[in-house]
């Protein structure tokens, strides 16, 4: 506003001389107005055409991270026209979470944001790169952005400024930790037992051929076998069991919603279901997730099918990372409505820091249809008592030793 007020009173000095040369018959005047008209004139083209072809990108590497891990960020400033810049000024917007070596950051007007800070000059054609590490102690998903950039003309005379939306995301997934860490035991930490619960061919593990029976899949017959036979033979594979672990996180920290939520407790729960995840993907159990917290861009309880793909423990990881800190409703009803869709005789690995007695008629109904119950207990007070036959773990002193030791980063 107040530049603008300036430029229009410089434009108002110069007519001004202009007019009283004219009227003194002073020719120096008049062409010392003619000049401060000129260069304004110019002042003001350079500053149109300042930020024209004129880009800015981040590049993020790599663009999924565990927590605490660093991620390399580069940023290209280039100016891509035949016109030097006297002076380029980029604010970059970050999350507060980030912690951004060697950078000059300041606070930001927008909420939870943090502002990164360029000034340089640029000759024609010119590029400018600059590198940074950065490292976030938070899970989440994380938009970048936007970048607002600032320059004018030759005479500082004129200043324009352009705002690029352009986003980068950065995914940071929740901390995963050895089971024996957490204070679970090292051998049958979910109460394993030989043999799994569900018989199926193991395509990894051929047999034989044999000849093809009404019902068998297209994608079994042996097309070379059967040229060479006559007749359409199919591949067989020796059965395998696999183990089918249904994880249930608890996003419920406080009895009543208007309390809001316990942070820590909540990444508690969060960190013990991404470990146990990994210990299952390791087992190359099927592993399936419920929760009563919801993702982004989403509304509804959050639900994984159970699967042995090799990408499964990423789905469920970044999940985890992007889970809501408030519940769609009590877990108890929930898992009791949903837990229709579960494997018979699947291991349900229920992860809380708040036992509600919802909760404990839903375990105890789960129990009684057949399905192995372990609860991995997070809560602030000692678990109340469950049915006979479930496994509880109870993890508090651990997590506690290791949010002392630092492990979880800057609280």
């Amino acid at each position: 506003m107040f530049a603008n007020l300036w430029n229009d009173l410089r434009i108002i000095l110069f007519a001004a001389l202009i007019g009283i040369g004219i009227f003194a018959g002073q020719g120096m005047v008049i062409g010392f107005g003619v000049m401060g008209f000129l260069v304004s004139g110019i002042g003001w083209m350079w500053n149109r055409i300042s930020l024209e072809e004129v880009s800015y990108r981040r590049k993020l590497s790599p663009q999924r991270v565990f927590m605490g891990e660093e991620v390399s960020l580069g940023l290209t400033l280039t100016n891509k026209k035949p016109v030097p810049l006297a002076r380029v000024k980029v604010e970059d917007e970050f999350p507060e979470d980030f912690e951004i070596a060697d950078a000059e950051v300041t606070s930001s007007a927008s909420p939870r944001s943090q502002v990164l800070h360029h000034k340089t000059s640029m000759a024609w054609y010119e590029s400018i790169s600059w590198e940074y590490r950065l490292k976030c102690f938070r899970r989440g998903l994380y938009d970048i952005g936007p970048v607002r950039m600032a320059s004018g003309d030759l005479f500082g005379f004129f200043q324009r400024e352009v705002t690029l939306h352009h986003r980068d995301y950065l995914l940071v997934y929740p901390k995963v930790v050895p089971l024996p860490e957490l204070g679970l035991p090292a051998a049958r930490p979910l109460g394993e037992i030989g043999g799994g619960i569900a018989m199926f061919q193991d395509p990894s593990r051929p047999l034989g051929i044999r000849d093809y029976e009404r019902g068998d899949p297209l994608n079994t017959v042996d097309w070379k076998a059967s040229a060479r036979r006559q007749t359409l033979q199919v591949r067989t594979f020796e059965p395998s069991s696999t183990m089918t672990v249904i994880l249930a996180v608890v996003v419920e920290t406080t009895a009543r919603y208007w309390e809001g939520y316990s942070a820590v407790n909540l990444e508690r729960v969060i960190t013990a279901a991404a470990s146990v995840a990994r210990y299952a993907a390791e087992k190359r159990y099927s592993i399936g997730l419920f929760s009563d917290g919801t993702p982004i861009l989403a509304d509804r309880p959050m639900r994984i099918s159970p699967s042995r793909s090799p990408e499964q423990e990423t789905i469920i990881l970044e999940a985890l990372a992007t889970i809501r800190p408030l519940p769609m409703g009590s877990m108890g009803p929930l898992l009791t409505e949903y837990s229709r869709r579960f494997p018979m005789g699947a291991t349900l690995v229920v992860i809380t820091a708040l036992v509600l007695p919802e909760l404990v008629d839903a375990i105890s109904n789960l129990k009684g249809c057949g399905y192995r119950i372990v609860v991995l207990y997070l809560g602030d007070e000692q678990c109340p008592e469950l049915p006979d036959g479930v496994l509880v773990h109870e993890l508090q002193d651990h997590f506690e030793t290791m949010e002392l030791a630092g492990e979880f980063g800057p609280r």
